[in-house]
C-alpha cells in the first residue's frame, strides 16, 4: 500500500474545488510541491510536504461536525 494522499484528492480536501476541477488546475502547471511544479494528479502528498496553488500554501480544511 502506498503512503500519502493523491494530489487531486488532497487539493479537493483543501477546498480548491471538486476533483475534476483540480485535475485541470494540476495539468495547467499551477500546483507546486516543495517548490517544484507537479503535473500528475496521482502524485502522492505526504504530511510534511509544502503544497501551493498559484503561490498560496494550501492545507486541508478542518471539518467540524455539530
Amino acid at each position: 500500500m502506498e503512503n500519502g494522499t493523491r494530489l487531486n484528492r488532497f487539493l479537493a480536501m483543501c477546498g480548491i474545488g471538486a476533483r475534476r476541477k483540480v485535475e485541470e488546475i494540476i495539468a495547467s502547471g499551477r500546483v507546486r510541491i516543495n517548490g517544484k511544479v507537479v503535473l500528475l494528479p496521482g502524485y502522492r502528498v505526504e504530511p510534511d510536504m509544502d503544497v501551493s496553488v498559484d503561490g498560496q500554501t494550501v492545507r486541508p480544511q478542518e471539518h467540524r461536525y455539530l
